[in-house]
């Protein structure tokens, strides 16, 4: 099944790359007017000459100040996921922003998001707890994510007029985490008022089984702890937003760089607007199967994003390029000595697993 995923979605992202190139022509080629390969490579989406240009004229203050928000946003990150583990162990900034950094160096280079499974791992390692309390953090930490995603969804989706398709794959990606968030609560209330029923439930196994699921269950939802105490609430929600803020900005700034305010009138008009639309989209379309890295995926959503905002396709198609380029490539050349730091190889990274152990 996991192999199958990774096939659809690098299927996907060479799809969405060859149509953010190409036009295809299948009407010329049926015709007999065209052959196969005039037909598939003959009219060129993007005026690479112009997209040339475009890049050499990047306004580079900005566009460095949006490549800093990266290692800001991964600290307030490490800052939030320590709140959410201090009732295990006390996580130095540092170590958080550390171990979050080969996750998202390993989410670059690797399918399937298996990040969060190393990143639950080198918790358990780095504060000496099990392995499925560390995964249960990174699931509360994503759980975060989703709400607060939800939010922006909602808010955006008020004061913008999105196209019918993105209002209603919005509206199923909210019911989506809605759902998974409810099944979340209805775990760690189900722990508490009911905590000896699993054991009925699976006493029809051998004593061993049901010790070893139950541990690894129970692990796992210690790691949403953090919620049962409401002096946390604050600095959680302080540290979301601030998230948010930092993504707005980022995308704001890099528009800056490609002077889009100044050439689009309506961006002029809602610079923070435009941005929050286009991480909207972004998030939508990164729920589907996709290569590492969102490859192909995000630059799709990106240009559909600006599309929106009349912005022309050699501009959206740099655009999409700068802003995936600057996360990744900080990702992946400062990620990789943090995974020498965390005592990994990159051979590790696929054969990691998480157990109660």
């Amino acid at each position: 099944m996991n192999n199958r995923r990774v096939v659809i979605g690098i299927f996907v992202s060479f799809i969405l790359i060859y149509l953010i190139i190409w036009i295809p022509r299948p009407g010329g080629l049926f015709k007999g007017e065209l052959s196969i390969f005039q037909a598939a490579f003959g009219q060129p989406r993007i005026d690479f000459t112009n997209l040339g240009r475009i890049l050499l004229h990047l306004k580079p203050i900005p566009l460095i100040l949006g490549f800093l928000v990266t290692p800001i946003h991964c600290l307030v990150r490490s800052h939030r996921w320590g709140i959410m583990v201090k009732h295990m162990s006390k996580l130095k900034l540092f170590d958080g922003f550390s171990i979050i950094m080969v996750s998202y160096f390993t989410n670059s280079i690797l399918p399937l998001r298996i990040g969060e499974v190393v990143r639950g791992v080198l918790l358990g390692r780095r504060i000496k707890i099990t392995n499925s309390a560390g995964l249960g953090t990174v699931a509360l930490d994503r759980a975060l994510d989703m709400v607060s995603l939800l939010v922006v969804i909602i808010i955006t989706g008020l004061l913008f007029d999105f196209p019918a398709e993105i209002g209603y794959a919005a509206w199923l990606l909210s019911a989506i985490s809605l759902i998974m968030i409810l099944i979340i609560a209805a775990m760690i209330l189900f722990k508490e008022r009911h905590g000896n029923l699993p054991n009925r439930l699976l006493e029809w196994l051998p004593v061993g089984i049901v010790k070893r699921i139950l541990s690894i269950i129970n692990q796992f939802i210690s790691g949403f702890a953090a919620l049962k105490s409401p002096a946390n609430y604050f600095l959680i929600v302080a540290d979301s937003v601030i998230i948010w803020g930092l993504y707005a900005t980022q995308v704001l700034l890099v528009m800056i760089a490609f002077n889009l305010p100044a050439n689009y009138p309506v961006i002029a008009a809602e610079p923070v607007m435009t941005s929050f639309v286009i991480l909207v989209i972004a998030a939508l379309v990164l729920s589907v199967p996709s290569a590492p890295g969102g490859i192909g995926t995000f630059h799709a959503a990106v240009i559909f994003g600006l599309a929106l905002f009349g912005v022309g396709t050699d501009e959206a198609a740099g655009f999409a390029f700068i802003i995936h380029a600057i996360t990744i490539i900080f990702y992946i050349f400062v990620g990789f000595p943090f995974m020498w730091r965390e005592g990994l190889k990159l051979v590790h990274l696929r054969s990691m697993r998480v157990d109660g152990g």
